[in-house]
């Protein structure tokens, strides 16, 4: 299945589209859906530097909630800035998506709850050129 370009008309008929419309009739305007503690997928990736030859990192693309653009990156190891970027993903056994964009630099992973663990990682932003991406 290719991937979804944005257009809610790709995804509901125009029955679906009514029933939305009708339901929310009596919401107010601009309001927003709390996500959080909500799963966000995430995506076995490569990062690469479109200026340069070097290796590709090897990263997860973890979504952001509705409210952020792009995608946060994870990896073993710091990422640098990349002004540009491409990332490519794993979103289905048999597609791979390719996004241009720019890594901001990363900093170091380490959440409260991680107390005296030992994993290290490191986490960076991710901002597709233009409107594309996975939003």
């Amino acid at each position: 299945m290719p991937p979804w370009k944005g257009n809610i008309n790709e995804l509901l008929s125009e029955e679906q589209l009514k029933a939305i419309d009708e339901a929310l009739a009596g919401a107010p305007e601009g309001i927003v859906i709390d996500k959080r503690g909500m799963k966000l997928n995430r995506y076995p990736g490569l990062l690469s530097n479109l200026d340069a030859e070097d290796e590709p990192i090897k990263v997860i693309a973890s979504e952001r909630p509705v409210t952020e653009s792009g995608l946060v990156l994870i990896a073993n190891h710091p990422i640098p800035e990349i002004e540009r970027a491409i990332l490519v993903i794993r979103t289905g056994d048999d597609f791979k998506q390719q996004i241009e964009g720019r890594a901001l630099p990363s900093r170091l992973g380490k959440r409260q709850e991680d107390g005296d663990a030992n994993t290290v990682f490191y986490y960076s932003v991710f901002e597709p050129a233009g409107k594309g991406g996975l939003r």
